[in-house]
């Protein structure tokens, strides 16, 4: 019964974290600036949301009556100020859109949700081989296919046809690093890690 209760809520937290894919789908359209102003409105939503459930117990309590089942538990975690993995995501894009060029912004996007998604839902179903604190063997082969599919498929900065194996490296880099048990959050860890090793090695092997 709580194998089935853990899969119906974290099917539904990522199915919500799957959702969030229209910011990089839109963006493929939307000028740079004007995504970072959309992002940083939607991040000030978010800290509010956060500050509320820290400041008013009637405010938190509404907010986990109809969320509170798919929240981890750092993020209900009374006494403080603790964001959701909402906020950490629409962080994450914020900064993405902001630090790194506008194509390996979006594979980034791309990267944090359908990548620890796979990873997260793999996992649970089918992981039988633990390599980590929660992580699993078949869930860190889930988040390397699944990333070498986005990278495939995802924009490219240069016309060098090196750029895919530069990208494909940086997705494996990334799963070795999702599986380090770090205190920050990993909707940031993943697209921040992910871009700035994919910039690094573009710079030393294509530029």
């Amino acid at each position: 019964m709580k194998a089935k209760s853990q899969i119906a809520n974290e099917t539904l937290r990522k199915s919500i974290h799957l959702l969030s894919s229209i910011v990089p789908f839109t963006y493929i359209y939307i000028p740079r600036d004007i995504e970072i102003v959309l992002l940083s409105i939607m991040f000030i939503m978010m800290l509010s949301v956060d500050i509320g459930r820290a400041r008013s117990k009637a405010f938190r309590d509404f907010y986990d009556r109809f969320l509170g089942r798919i929240l981890r538990h750092h993020e209900t975690e009374a006494g403080g100020l603790s964001f959701t993995g909402g906020s950490y995501i629409v962080l994450a894009f914020l900064l993405c859109a902001v630090l790194f060029p506008k194509p390996l912004a979006i594979t980034a996007m791309f990267i944090v949700i359908f990548c620890d998604s796979m990873a997260a839902l793999y996992g649970i179903l089918f992981g039988r081989i633990r390599i980590g604190k929660g992580k699993t063997l078949e869930g860190s082969l889930a988040f390397l296919f699944t990333g070498l599919i986005v990278v495939y498929l995802g924009p490219k900065i240069t016309d060098s046809p090196g750029e895919f194996y530069i990208a494909a490296l940086s997705v494996i880099l990334t799963t070795i690093v999702e599986l380090v048990p770090v205190k920050i959050d990993d909707n940031l860890v993943i697209p921040m890690f992910f871009g700035a090793s994919y910039l690094l090695l573009l710079k030393i092997f294509i530029h």
